[in-house]
């Protein structure tokens, strides 16, 4: 083992079908306990992890995450189908080729798990003395990685001395001390503040970006997806109901689950007397509410006052903002304007032509 870290350039878009980890038809089922039912956790994954990204899945509790994420390092087996981690069939490993396997596959979890009789250094060195490693290289390797999480000066102190933020600091260069091809990340940042959370995933990104790690992350939480992520999947009842890249999945979300989760990310509240007042059939006289998503070049353009010039329509505008979603312009705004027909279908048809959506939400007298 070369003990020292290697910094590599960020990569480029991991080339399409190129995967580092793939789950062909996985399903996990555990056996009834007396009295219940047997638990289907998993029913025909498919799904591929290419290398070089950062890979997000996300679903409720009980939607199976954390059944999937232990299949990648064997700590549970599928009932069917194969996990393929760099061309090696997981299932198929017997205990000492799983101890093989893991060498390359760090992981992170949300407690940390770390030994609170050992200080930072050793707490990163650990998974070094038990592969063996001389006391020199470990030396060689834990001072880089200390630094790369900015715990340098952290070193002899011991994990009941430190922060949240600097205890998952410990747990990412720990994982990273074996040089894995692979992060899995459980939950990593459930038990942080928004803060932390957000100084946590950049460390990750740049782990990514700089060291050229694929990660694997679950999480309940979409603006993690939002914040890191390349790609997402949806779970919902062990199946993927939803994936695709983070842009157009969290932007055109076609499962309820999805657009559930996405209501705190990419979604804007109506004003409260607006939400209370809201119908769902149209009232003589009154307002319909719009909800108006820009992508792209449009989430910056001027296009309300564009089309009130054009159709003679008056929009008033209730709530908005624009954001960034996987480094590409987002917006979401919502309007009223007058709910007869044909004034109505001709504002949603001219959005629809500007490559905007257009969700009539409700009317309001």
């Amino acid at each position: 083992m070369n003990a020292h870290v290697k910094f590599a350039p960020a990569q480029a878009e991991p080339a399409a079908g190129e995967a580092l980890i793939r789950f062909e038809g996985v399903s996990k089922r555990f056996a009834a306990r007396r009295g219940q039912a047997e638990v289907r956790a998993l029913d025909g994954i498919d799904l591929a992890v290419p290398k070089g990204a950062i890979v997000g899945v996300i679903g409720r509790s009980g939607a199976g995450k954390s059944t999937l994420i232990r299949l990648v390092n064997g700590l549970e087996r599928p009932s069917s189908g194969s996990v393929v981690v760099d061309g090696v069939d997981v299932a198929g490993l017997d205990e000492a080729g799983l101890r093989g396997v893991r060498r390359s596959i760090g992981m992170i979890f949300q407690h940390f798990n770390l030994l609170s009789s050992r200080t930072v250094f050793d707490n990163v060195a650990l998974p070094l003395e038990v592969a063996g490693v001389g006391k020199g290289a470990i030396r060689q390797a834990v001072e880089p990685l200390l630094e790369l999480v900015g715990l340098s000066d952290k070193r002899d102190r011991y994990p009941a001395e430190l922060s949240g933020g600097q205890k998952q600091r410990v747990g990412i260069a720990r994982a990273l001390a074996t040089e894995p091809k692979v992060l899995l990340c459980d939950e990593a940042t459930s038990a942080l503040d928004p803060e932390t959370t957000s100084s946590i995933l950049q460390l990750l990104k740049r782990v990514n970006a700089e060291l050229g790690i694929t990660i694997l992350l679950i999480t309940h939480e979409m603006q993690v997806i939002k914040e890191i992520c390349d790609r997402v999947a949806v779970l919902e009842g062990g199946r993927i109901v939803e994936e695709g890249g983070v842009f157009d999945v969290l932007t055109r979300p076609r499962h309820p689950t999805t657009a559930s989760f996405l209501a705190s990310v990419t979604g804007i509240e109506l004003p409260p007397d607006v939400a209370g007042a809201l119908q769902p059939a149209p009232v003589p006289g009154g307002q319909a509410v719009l909800r108006i998503t820009f992508t792209g070049e449009n989430a910056t353009t001027p296009v309300i006052s564009r089309l009130s010039t054009t159709l003679g329509i008056d929009f008033n505008i209730l709530a908005g903002r624009i954001e960034r979603i996987a480094g590409r312009p987002f917006g979401s705004l919502v309007v009223s304007l007058p709910g007869d027909e044909p004034g109505l279908s001709a504002a949603v048809a001219a959005l629809g032509k500007l490559g905007l959506g257009a969700e009539v939400l409700g009317h309001v007298a």
